[in-house]
């Protein structure tokens, strides 16, 4: 039976929740049902959600409310929306503590990170060394644009080898990494380009956005199948 894999809505525009096509289409194209979780004040009900869901995909989006890491707003960069934010802090939490597949893209990796208690810079001028762009001007968002160099014993080795050249759409990236976390890609410049649980048998956090380059690039079909194939048997590992 094919996975059903919660995308978790990116945030709301005109009063609307959203997630990108992309995402839902990476989804169903590796074999997952996708559906989209939208945000709720409940916290009650989040565990109709990993009763549904054998996995989970949480999208990018805006940038994160400075005081939920312990900081006061140090850029005029980007908007922030304290509802998503608190949302997506607790139902990461709910998830993790679930031990249900997850794979976390570029602000989903940072609200992964922040759940598990790390920070992160509000913009990437604010770190200490010089950086590179993360922010490409290519009009399509499948075009590359920087290296990410993976360690050799991480899941993202796996899947991509020893570095992959990738997107980047992002002015925020992590600063201090959350309790069970690892490192396992950066860039040219020490920027943190993807994390993995060290506890959990699959939870990734990627910077980069795969789902753009779905159609374009093997290996980010390939992490979408390990998500799915992880989330196939899921509910299964759990109970053992």
């Amino acid at each position: 039976m094919n996975p059903v894999i919660g995308i978790v809505t990116c945030g709301f525009m005109n009063e609307r929740q959203f997630v990108p096509q992309t995402y839902i289409h990476a989804v169903e194209a590796s074999g997952g049902i996708p559906i989209l979780l939208p945000c709720m004040t409940e916290e009650s009900l989040y565990c109709h959600d990993t009763d549904i869901c054998d996995g989970f995909l949480f999208c990018g989006g805006d940038d994160i409310t400075p005081f939920l890491f312990g900081e006061e707003l140090l850029t005029n960069q980007g908007h922030t929306d304290l509802i998503t934010d608190n949302f997506q802090l607790s139902l990461m939490r709910h998830i993790i503590s679930a031990k249900l597949p997850l794979l976390a893209v570029c602000r989903g990796m940072q609200i992964l990170n922040i759940a598990m208690g790390g920070s992160i810079y509000q913009d990437i001028s604010l770190r200490p060394c010089p950086s590179i762009n993360h922010v490409q001007l290519s009009q399509l968002r499948e075009d590359v644009s920087h290296k990410v160099t993976f360690s050799s014993n991480s899941m993202l080795y796996n899947i991509c080898g020893d570095s992959i050249y990738t997107n980047t759409f992002h002015h925020q990236c992590i600063r201090a990494v959350g309790e069970n976390l690892r490192i396992t890609g950066i860039t040219s410049d020490g920027v943190i380009e993807s994390v993995e649980s060290v506890t959990h048998p699959f939870t990734i956090g990627v910077q980069w956005h795969p789902e753009c380059m779905y159609s374009v690039s093997t290996p980010m079909q390939n992490l979408f199948l390990e998500l799915i194939n992880f989330s196939r048997n899921s509910k299964v590992i759990h109970l053992v």
